[in-house]
C-alpha cells in the first residue's frame, strides 16, 4: 500500500511539475458540434458570429459560419451549453442549457430572424436533437444520471454498455456472483472484484465480433490490455465518470485499433462551483436469496462494503509578480475533482469435496519417514480447512466395492506396501490391503478469502489562455486479495496473496490556432503490475504440487502444495504510452481531421512458476512411495536446472488517419475517412524468441531456430471509411437515414503468441510420463520413474527456483532439430504469414421522431470478418510429425466470420421524470471458431477440416431484448414541505434483459479420431445423427431427464464398442475397424453449435429515495441524500447455466456409459442479489 501511494504522489509531482512549465496550455474531449445557419427563407448566412459557452467554467469559444453559412465547434466536453448567434440586421439567436453528449458530433441547425440588429434577441431553451443527422454511427451515450441510478454490479460502469443497439451480453452472473463470459471464452474474467479487477474483459460482442475485439478509452487515450484482448486495465469508479459513449459500429477514421465495441469514458472534471459526494454500500449473503436450482441452490456469498466520494470545483492559486491580489479563486481558470473509492470483502464461502484423512497422513509420515512426501505431509498448514465431516459410502464417493471399504472416520481404500521407491502396480489397487484405517472422507470444506480495492482519481483542468488548455487525469487502483485453492482442498499453505497495481495518467493538451484550426495532443501512461513472490514471503514454492488420480480420483483429485501454473507466481508487469495528435481544420462546409495515435507496449514477465514441478500419482500408496507416474516442468533443456524464465516483449502499433465531414447539404452529412494501421510483430529485447521452421516436407523436417521476429510484418492494413446522413425533405425534419461501410483491422492480443516464451533453446515445456511398476509389476506402458527421466524431490527453499536440476532433461539441443535430445516438448510459434484479421462493417438505418418525445430506429447492421485466429496442434494436420515435438501450437489465420442482424430502438429521452430505450435485435452471426484461446474451451472437435467447424457462432443468440429506463415517481416531486421530503423523491431505475438460448455441440468424449498422422484428437461431433430431438428452450426443458434427448438413450448399450454406439438419436460410435487409422471415415454427421441451450430472462431494480435538505442547510442547489436498493435478479427467477465446449451437459458418454447430465442443466445462475447505499451528494 505504501508503493501505491509513493507511485501515486510521485504521478501527481510529475504532473504537477508539467502543468506548472506549461504556460501554453478546456476541454479535453472529442464531441463536436456542427450545423448551419440559415435566414427565414432557407438561405445561407455567411460570416455570422457563433459563440459556445460552458455554463460549467464559462470557456468561450467563437467561430464564423462559411459561405455556406456552415459552423463546427471541435473538443467539446460534455455537458450544458449556452449558444449565440449575432449579425447586423439580424436579431441575436440565444440558445440556453443546450446538452451535448460524450464523444459524438451532434448537429444544430440555427434560422435568424431579420431584425433591427443585435440589439434585439430570441431566447430559447433547447435540448439536444434526438435525431442523428451527422453521421452513421450507431452508438449510445450513458449519461451521468443513469451511471448513477441504474443498477450496476459492482457499481461498474462498463456493466452498461451491453444496452447499446448491435451489442450483445447479458450481464449474467454465475451462482457464486462471479461475472458470466460468454459461452467458452477463456479470458480473465469481467467485473469479478467490481471496479477493481486487473482485466476487465467485459463480456459483450459488438456487430458480431469477438469479445477480444472491443476498445477501451478513458478521455480519449487507451485503457487495453496488451495481453488479452478487449481488457480494460482500468475500469473506473462511478464518482469519476461524466458519461460513457459506445459504438457498434463507428465510420470514422479516428476509430481503429480493433473493429468491436468502442468504448469511450470522460471522466469528472470540475466546474466554477464546488461539487462532492460521499457514498457506502453493502450487501451480504443473509440480504441474498438461493437460485433454486434443485437439488444444490446456490447463494451468493460475497460480504461487501464498497465505500468512498468524490470532490471538486475551482482550485485557488497564487499569484507571483503579476500585480493585484496574492491568490486567485481559480473559477474560469483551474479546476480539479477528485474521487475515491474502496472495497472490503470477507468471504467464507463453502464446498464439498473428497480428502485425506489425518490418520493417513500419519502413517505415511511414521512408515516412510525420509521420504518426499511425509515431508510434505509435516509441513504446517497442511491440513484442509474442514468444517464438517460428510458421511458418503464407497459407491457415492465413486469407489467400487472392491477398492473400498466404510470404516469409521471414513473410507478405508487399503494400506501402505512396498517400500519407498517401489511402484504399487494397477494389479494392486488396495496396495497391502484393507487395514481398517479409515486413508479420505468427504468433507465440507471452509473457503475463506479476502480481498482490498482502492481507486484514487484525479484531475486537474488548465484554461491557460483563451486558446490554450491542459489537463492531467489519474487513477491508481491498488488491491490485495487472499485467496484459498478450492482445488488444493483449501490448505493454509496453498494460500495466495497477490497485490497488483493498476494505473493511467493522461496529459492532454489544446491548442485552438483560429476559428477553424484546433489541435490536440494526448499521452498516456497505464498498465499493471504485480510480483506474487514478492508478496507471498511466507508461502512454500519449493513444495511441488501434487496430486492423486486413478479410479476414484479422477473426478475428485486430492491435491497438495501452492496452486500451479506458470504464472503462479505470477511476475507480470505491462506498461503501455500512448501519443496522438489531431490536427482539426473547418475549410468552408468541410470539417478535416488529419492525425497520428502511437502505442508501445513493455511486458516485462517471468512464468518462474513453471519451474515449480507438478506430480501425478495413481492412488494413494504410489503417493506415499514417492512414486509419480507423471511430472510437468518447465526447465533449461542445456542442464535440466530451472530455466531463466525473464522475457521483455515490446510490441507497438502505429495509425495514421484523415476523416472529412462534409455538410454537402443543410440536410446532407457525408463522412469520409482512409486510416493506416501497423502492428510490428511482437517482439522480445533479450533476444529469447524462437519459433518453428517447417522443413522441404512439413512438420516431419521442422526445427526450432532463434528469431527476431515470429511472423512477417503486414504492412496493407489500409481501412477506407464512409458514411452518411440524409435528412429527406418530406420527413420534416423528423427523419433522417443513416449508413455507412468500413474496413477495420485488429491488433493480435499478445495472449496468442506469448507461450512462444517456453521454447528451447532457452526453455523447454517437459511433460514426463509414464512412471509405472513396469512389465514385471504389470504396467507394461511405462517404466519406473518414466525410464528415470522423473525427479520427484523438494525444492531447496521456498522459491520456485530452488528445485534440483535434472540431468536427464539436461542433455542440451539437437542441431537437428533445435529440440532436446532428452524428452519431448511442447511449441508454440507462429505461421510465417500473420495478417491482422480485417473485418468489414456495414449498416443502413432510419430514425423517426414521433410524438410524446420519443424516437424510433429501424435497420440493418452487418460485419464480414476474415483472417481472424485459430490455435491449431499441427500435429493434426500433417501426415507426418516430429517426434522431438509432442505438440506443436501455432495461431492460424483461416477463420472467417459473418453477422446479419436487424436492429429496433424505440427511446424516450429523460423528461418530466421519465426516461426508457428498448432495443430489439433478430440476428445470425456464424464462423469457424469464436475465440482465439489459448484453452480448452476454444479447441475444435474436427480439426482437420476447418470448413467443417463452420456454424453457428459460441455466442449467437437469435433474439435480442432489452429494456432500461428510469423513472421520478410523480407523487410530491419537487415540493419542500413535510409531505415532500418523507412522501417525495422516490425513484425506480431498471433493467430487463430477455434473448433465446446460445448454440451447443454435443460430443462423444473418452475416444478420439485419427488424423492422418495417427494422432487422436478428441472429443468428437458424432459421425451421425438420426433425429427425434426436441427444440424447446424453456428453463423445464433442462431441468428434467435429458433436456431435448430425453429417452434417447438405449437401455444397457455399450456407447463406445456396440454397434450404433448407446444413444437414438446420435452415432456414439466411429465408422472405423479398430487400428485403422484414416480419419476421412469419421467425418462429423452434425454441424458445430446445432442445438439450442436455455434462454435468459432478468430484471434488475433500484429503489431509491432522495432526500433534499432544507433549503438552510444546503452547501448546493441540489444537496441531498439517497437511499437506495438494488435488487439484481429482483424476482428471483431462475436462469440456468450455458452449455459449455465438453461440459458435463453437451457429452453423450461417460467412458462406454451413457452420462445422465447430458443435456440437462447442471448449475444455475445467480438468485438474488440486494445492495443497500447510501449516498449523499451537493
Amino acid at each position: 500500500m505504501q508503493k501505491a501511494f509513493a507511485k501515486f504522489f510521485g504521478s501527481l509531482m510529475c504532473c504537477a511539475a508539467i502543468l506548472a512549465l506549461t504556460i501554453n496550455a478546456n476541454a479535453q474531449f472529442k464531441a463536436a458540434l456542427q450545423g448551419t445557419v440559415t435566414d427565414s427563407t432557407g438561405a445561407a448566412v455567411v460570416g455570422a458570429n457563433v459563440v459556445l459557452t460552458n455554463i460549467e467554467n464559462n470557456k468561450e469559444v467563437q467561430t464564423e459560419t462559411s459561405g455556406d453559412g456552415f459552423y463546427r465547434f471541435n473538443g467539446l466536453a460534455p455537458g450544458n451549453y449556452k449558444i449565440s448567434v449575432t449579425l447586423t440586421n439580424f436579431k441575436q439567436k440565444v440558445i440556453e442549457d443546450y446538452s451535448i453528449n460524450a464523444e459524438t458530433v451532434q448537429g444544430l441547425d440555427i434560422a435568424l430572424e431579420a431584425g433591427g440588429g443585435i440589439s434585439e434577441t430570441v431566447t430559447i431553451t433547447s435540448e439536444a436533437q434526438p435525431l442523428r443527422t451527422e453521421d452513421a454511427n450507431i452508438d449510445n451515450t450513458i449519461s451521468r444520471a443513469e451511471i448513477l441510478r441504474l443498477p450496476q454490479v459492482g457499481r461498474d460502469p462498463y456493466e452498461l454498455a451491453r444496452l447499446t443497439p448491435g451489442i450483445f451480453g447479458d450481464g449474467a452472473r454465475g451462482s457464486n456472483g462471479a461475472a458470466t463470459g460468454l459461452p467458452n471464452s477463456p479470458g480473465p474474467g469481467g467485473s469479478n472484484s467490481s471496479i477493481f479487477q486487473v482485466e476487465n474483459q467485459v463480456p459483450i460482442s459488438a456487430n458480431g465480433q469477438r469479445v477480444s475485439a472491443n476498445n477501451f478509452q478513458i478521455d480519449g487515450v487507451s485503457v487495453n490490455s496488451q495481453t488479452n484482448g478487449g481488457g480494460a486495465v482500468i475500469t473506473p469508479s462511478q464518482e469519476a465518470v461524466k458519461e460513457v459513449t459506445i459504438s457498434s459500429s463507428s465510420y470514422s477514421a479516428e476509430d481503429g485499433r480493433n473493429s468491436g465495441a468502442l468504448v469511450k469514458v470522460v471522466s469528472q472534471n470540475g466546474t466554477n462551483d464546488y461539487h462532492g459526494s460521499g457514498f457506502f454500500k453493502y450487501n451480504g449473503p443473509e440480504l441474498n436469496a438461493f437460485n433454486k436450482f434443485p437439488g444444490s441452490p446456490g447463494i451468493v456469498n460475497d460480504r461487501l462494503r464498497q465505500f468512498g466520494g468524490s470532490f471538486g470545483g475551482p482550485l485557488p492559486f497564487l499569484n507571483f509578480g503579476e500585480g493585484g491580489p496574492v491568490a486567485s479563486s481559480g473559477k474560469d481558470k483551474l479546476f480539479f475533482f477528485f474521487a475515491y473509492e474502496g472495497l472490503r470483502n470477507r468471504t467464507n464461502s463453502t464446498s464439498e469435496a473428497l480428502v485425506e484423512t489425518a490418520e493417513y497422513r500419519n502413517l505415511v509420515r511414521t512408515l516412510r519417514p525420509n521420504g518426499v512426501t511425509a515431508r510434505v505431509f509435516g509441513t504446517p498448514g497442511i491440513e484442509p480447512r474442514i468444517a464438517a465431516v460428510l458421511p458418503r459410502s464407497c459407491s457415492a464417493a465413486g469407489f467400487n466395492a472392491d477398492r473400498c471399504q466404510a470404516v469409521s472416520g471414513g473410507l478405508d481404500l487399503g494400506s501402505l506396501t512396498r517400500s519407498l521407491g517401489q511402484y504399487v502396480p494397477f494389479s494392486a489397487p488396495t496396495g497391502g490391503g484393507f487395514d481398517g484405517i479409515p486413508d479420505v472422507q468427504f468433507v465440507r470444506l471452509s473457503n475463506p478469502s479476502s480481498f482490498t480495492g482502492n481507486q484514487f482519481f484525479t484531475r486537474i483542468d488548465y484554461n491557460a489562455t483563451s486558446k490554450d488548455s491542459i489537463a492531467v487525469s489519474t487513477f491508481f487502483t491498488p488491491t490485495s486479495r487472499v485467496g484459498p485453492d478450492v482445488e488444493g482442498r483449501s490448505r493454509q499453505i496453498g494460500d495466495i496473496i497477490s497485490k497488483p497495481l493498476n494505473f493511467s495518467t493522461a496529459l492532454i493538451y489544446n491548442r485552438t490556432i483560429s476559428s477553424t484550426i484546433f489541435n490536440q495532443a494526448r499521452i498516456n501512461y497505464s498498465g499493471f503490475s504485480f510480483n506474487e513472490v514478492e508478496s507471498n514471503p511466507n508461502a512454500n514454492f519449493g513444495i511441488p504440487r501434487l496430486q492423486v488420480e486413478g479410479p476414484g480420483f479422477d473426478q475428485n483429485r486430492i491435491r497438495f502444495g501452492a496452486p500451479r501454473g506458470e504464472n503462479t507466481p505470477g511476475i507480470l508487469s505491462e506498461k503501455s504510452v500512448d501519443f496522438s495528435d489531431t490536427f482539426n481544420w473547418i475549410i468552408g462546409n468541410h470539417a478535416l481531421k488529419i492525425g497520428t495515435q502511437l502505442r508501445f507496449d513493455f511486458n516485462n514477465t517471468s512464468i518462474v512458476g513453471g519451474a515449480r514441478p507438478l506430480f501425478s500419482f495413481v492412488g494413494l500408496f504410489n503417493l506415499a512411495n514417492d512414486t509419480p507416474i507423471f511430472e510437468e516442468i518447465n526447465a533449461s533443456p542445456i542442464n535440466g536446472a530451472p530455466a531463466d524464465a525473464a522475457r521483455d516483449y515490446k510490441t507497438n502499433d502505429y495509425a495514421f488517419f484523415v476523416q472529412d465531414d462534409w455538410k454537402i447539404r443543410r440536410n446532407l452529412t457525408l463522412n469520409l475517412g482512409l486510416r493506416y494501421e501497423y502492428f510490428p510483430p511482437i517482439k522480445d529485447e533479450l533476444n529469447r524468441q524462437s519459433n518453428i521452421v517447417f522443413g522441404p516436407n512439413g512438420l516431419v523436417d521442422s526445427k526450432i531456430v532463434v528469431v527476431d521476429q515470429l511472423f512477417k510484418p503486414d504492412r496493407n492494413n489500409f481501412g477506407p471509411q464512409i458514411g452518411f446522413a440524409y435528412s429527406p425533405g418530406f420527413l420534416k425534419e423528423k427523419g433522417v437515414i443513416r449508413g455507412g461501410f468500413g474496413i477495420g483491422y485488429n491488433r493480435i492480443p499478445n495472449v496468442v503468441f506469448i507461450n512462444s516464451r517456453g521454447n528451447p533453446p532457452f526453455f523447454s515445456r517437459f511433460s514426463l510420463c509414464c512412471g509405472t511398476a513396469g512389465p514385471a509389476g504389470g504396467d507394461g506402458f511405462g517404466t519406473p520413474f518414466a525410464d528415470g527421466q522423473i525427479l520427484y524431490a523438494l525444492g531447496g527453499s521456498n522459491s520456485p527456483n530452488s528445485f534440483p536440476a535434472n540431468p536427464r532433461l539436461g542433455g542440451g539441443i539437437n542441431p537437428a532439430t533445435g529440440a532436446p535430445f532428452n524428452g519431448q516438448v511442447e511449441i508454440y510459434g507462429s505461421t510465417e504469414e500473420q495478417p491482422n484479421a480485417q473485418s468489414f462493417r456495414y449498416s443502413l438505418e432510419g430514425q423517426y421522431q414521433l410524438p410524446a418525445n420519443l424516437t424510433a430506429t429501424i435497420g440493418y447492421q452487418g460485419s464480414s470478418n476474415r483472417n481472424l485466429i485459430r490455435l491449431v496442434n499441427q500435429n493434426f494436420i500433417f501426415a507426418q510429425t516430429n517426434p522431438a515435438f509432442n505438440r506443436v501450437f501455432l495461431p492460424t489465420p483461416d477463420v472467417k466470420s459473418n453477422y446479419n442482424a436487424l436492429l429496433a430502438t424505440l427511446e424516450r429521452r429523460f423528461a418530466n421524470g421519465f426516461q426508457i430505450q428498448a432495443n430489439y435485435r433478430f440476428s445470425k452471426s456464424l464462423d469457424n471458431l469464436s475465440n482465439e484461446g489459448p484453452g480448452f474451451v476454444t479447441n475444435q472437435t474436427y480439426p482437420v477440416d476447418n470448413d467443417e467447424e463452420y456454424g453457428p457462432s459460441d455466442f449467437d443468440v437469435t433474439h435480442n431484448f432489452n429494456l432500461f429506463g428510469l423513472y421520478d415517481l410523480p407523487f410530491f416531486r419537487k415540493r419542500d414541505d413535510l409531505a415532500g421530503t418523507f412522501l417525495g423523491g422516490f425513484q425506480i431505475s431498471g433493467i430487463l434483459t430477455w434473448h433465446t438460448g446460445f448454440p451447443f455441440t454435443p460430443v462423444v468424449a473418452n475416444q478420439g479420431i485419427r488424423s492422418a498422422s495417427g494422432q487422436e484428437f478428441g472429443p468428437f461431433r458424432p459421425v451421425a445423427f438420426f433425429g427425434g430431438n426436441g427444440t424447446s428452450t424453456s428453463n423445464e426443458t433442462f431441468l428434467t431427464g435429458n433436456g431435448n434427448f430425453t429417452g434417447s438413450f438405449i437401455p444397457g448399450a455399450n456407447c463406445l464398442n456396440a454397434s450404433g454406439g448407446c444413444n437414438r438419436i446420435f452415432q456414439t460410435t466411429l465408422n472405423r475397424e479398430n487400428g485403422q487409422a484414416n480419419f476421412l471415415l469419421n467425418p462429423p454427421g452434425i454441424g458445430r453449435n446445432g442445438f439450442r441451450g436455455p434462454r435468459y430472462f432478468n430484471v434488475d431494480l433500484t429503489v431509491s429515495k432522495r432526500f433534499d435538505l432544507p433549503k438552510g442547510l444546503r452547501l448546493t442547489e441540489n444537496t441531498g441524500l439517497d437511499l437506495r436498493v438494488n435488487l439484481f435478479n429482483a424476482f428471483n427467477k431462475l436462469n440456468l447455466q450455458n452449455f459449455g465446449f465438453a461440459s458435463d451437459s453437451t457429452r453423450i458418454n461417460n467412458n462406454d456409459q451413457p452420462n445422465p447430465s447430458f443435456g440437462r442443466a447442471t448449475s444455475g445462475l445467480s438468485g438474488r442479489v440486494i445492495e443497500l447505499q447510501a449516498r449523499f451528494s451537493f
